[in-house]
């Protein structure tokens, strides 16, 4: 089956477009990371978080990686001393804050060994040899063209914050994903599950797998959900042999602190750039009544992943071709992602860049359906389109809720388009 191009009568002008921005970025990255703002990228993403906790890891001062366990907030915590004294050109008034498991520490460990801006400038390449690999992998699915793919993938805005800050969504999100899920949809379970237990280094990916996990063990296909959980295990079993329990278990209890720093609006979150229903909603609040609609706003938002796990139930019982149902399910678990997880930022949205990729090959598993694609089109051009409103009015607080709100409204017409799923079989 030959490959086709992804949209219709613009698209020639649409990928010179695409290639021109690309390599645009390329310039500006490199132009911004090396030369005329060295010294203001101390504030970036990855060098005051990832940069300081590959050496707090290489230096062996791990249990520094996390605040106390009664701490707020991650202000004056031992990362955020580390980081102003690591960092001389780091503004007093930034929180540095790390996260993640310790293993993601001890990745950057040799990257703290050069400047930090070489080192950002070397996970950028990465990360951008990551995309460059994602786009391989959706394409083969969706039978486009993979560098076209990757071209597009530049004008997905949430692909360019990501790289720019220097954040993990691409190497350790965005990859792992799409490389599980090709070996899923090639009747590889077990390794798919295995690839999927990655996307705990990066846990705003995790749900959208796990849920796709479980959905397809409700069919009694066990294989893909035993793959992930052999892998987390074996993965919190590295982390304690390499760190000991001491900062696995601080990891583990930060995240109480993480979610105080969302909730309560303390410093170290750039609010104007957090998506999710659930976070978006709390802000409006007053600080003092954010902790008593917590729990209705999170249980709102787990109630969305059983409403759709039931969907996705429905939908494999009624669609003959498993591929699809595959397909879409994925679908539904980034759609769900991307609007119930409580610590979503806008560059975070770069996990629906399959959600795009496989609603717009019109020669894929969802090959003919012109109303998914002008949904794919809607949203992708909404969600590129609000990064400057975002930045433009940061103080209004129901700028990223109206996001939110038309991302709501796209699923639920998703949804909508395939309550009768028997209508998307399709000749492979």
């Amino acid at each position: 089956m030959t490959e086709r191009r992804v949209f219709a009568a613009p698209y020639r002008p649409l990928i010179f477009l695409a290639t021109v921005f690309t390599l645009a970025s390329g310039i500006f990255l490199i132009d911004s990371n090396l030369f005329s703002q060295r010294d203001q990228f101390q504030e970036s993403d990855y060098i005051m978080t990832f940069y300081v906790a590959g050496h707090l890891a290489a230096t062996g001062r791990s249990r520094e990686l996390y605040p106390a366990s009664n701490a707020l907030s991650f202000v004056d915590s031992p990362f955020d001393k580390a980081a102003h004294a690591l960092l001389p050109h780091l503004p007093k008034q930034s929180t540095g804050a790390y996260m993640y498991i310790p293993l993601i520490a001890g990745f950057f460990a040799p990257f703290s060994y050069v400047d930090p801006n070489w080192s950002l400038f070397f996970w950028q390449a990465l990360s951008v040899l990551a995309l460059a690999g994602s786009c391989h992998l959706l394409a083969r699915i969706a039978q486009v063209k993979s560098h076209e793919t990757f071209f597009l993938s530049f004008l997905f805005a949430p692909i360019f914050l990501t790289l720019w800050a220097g954040q993990l969504g691409l190497g350790f999100g965005l990859l792992p994903l799409c490389l599980g899920f090709v070996l899923v949809w090639n009747e590889r379970p077990f390794s798919g599950g295995l690839f999927w237990s990655l996307l705990l280094l990066k846990p705003q990916f995790f749900l959208a797998a796990a849920f796709v996990a479980i959905a397809v063990a409700l069919t009694r296909r066990y294989r893909v959900f035993f793959g992930m959980a052999i892998g987390v295990i074996a993965l919190i079993a590295a982390t304690i042999l390499a760190f000991g329990t001491g900062p696995t278990n601080q990891w583990l209890m930060s995240h109480r602190v993480s979610d105080a720093t969302y909730s309560s609006g303390l410093q170290g979150i750039p609010s104007h750039l957090i998506t999710g229903l659930p976070a978006n909603l709390m802000i409006l609040f007053p600080v003092s009544q954010r902790a008593a609609v917590k729990l209705p706003l999170y249980a709102a938002a787990a109630s969305l992943w059983m409403f759709g796990l039931w969907y996705c139930w429905k939908l494999g019982r009624a669609q003959s071709n498993p591929s699809i149902t595959l397909c879409l399910t994925l679908i539904v678990g980034l759609l769900l992602s991307s609007l119930t997880m409580p610590h979503l930022l806008y560059y975070d949205l770069c996990l629906l860049l399959p959600v795009g990729v496989l609603l717009l090959g019109k020669n894929g598993p969802l090959a003919g359906q012109e109303q998914l694609r002008w949904i794919a089109i809607i949203g992708w051009t909404v969600v590129s389109g609000f990064l400057p409103i975002l930045l433009a009015f940061a103080k209004y607080k129901a700028v990223p809720l109206t996001l939110e709100l038309i991302l709501l409204i796209l699923f639920v017409a998703l949804l909508w388009l395939v309550k009768r799923p028997a209508r998307f079989a399709v000749e492979h």
